[in-house]
């Protein structure tokens, strides 16, 4: 599996967000700091926006802000808001056709299958509920845990 550009972009918005202490900042000043397509990143900040994770404000001083304090936003919810939630592994029946004479043992292949993902989906999800932006922007400022950026 291999996630999106946009997720790491995502994670970035975020903490230039951050770093601006409640004040908003506009899609030109994120494009001029990230340097990346200003289609994409506002693909991107849309994303975000609507999974509430950062809102958007109107007017002069209008731009982006974060939605929430840093610390309850997971990783997951980025990764979701990005890469949306379905599941790892979908079965499309194509194991079932194939083997047709052998529908039991097709049934509990895929079954094996599923379960397999199911169970590295759970973890991998949980590990990233586990770590906060907070967490991330924390550590690649200062290496400071207990430091806090404005919320």
């Amino acid at each position: 599996m291999q996630l999106s550009r946009s997720l790491e972009q995502a994670c970035c918005v975020l903490g230039v967000i951050a770093m601006h202490n409640g004040k908003a900042i506009t899609i030109a000043e994120l494009n001029d700091r990230m340097d990346v397509s200003l289609s994409y990143l506002s693909k991107v900040t849309r994303k975000l926006v609507v999974a509430g994770l950062i809102r958007s404000t109107q007017g002069v001083n209008g731009g982006y802000v974060i939605a929430k304090p840093m610390k309850q936003i997971s990783l997951r919810m980025v990764v979701e808001a990005i890469e949306g939630a379905k599941p790892f592994f979908c079965p499309s029946g194509v194991i079932e056709r194939v083997f047709v004479s052998q529908k039991q043992a097709a049934k509990k292949s895929v079954s094996l299958i599923a379960q397999s993902f199911y169970e590295a989906e759970a973890v991998w999800r949980s590990q990233l509920e586990n770590t906060t932006m907070q967490q991330v922007v924390d550590s690649a400022i200062s290496g400071n845990k207990k430091g806090e950026i404005a919320e």
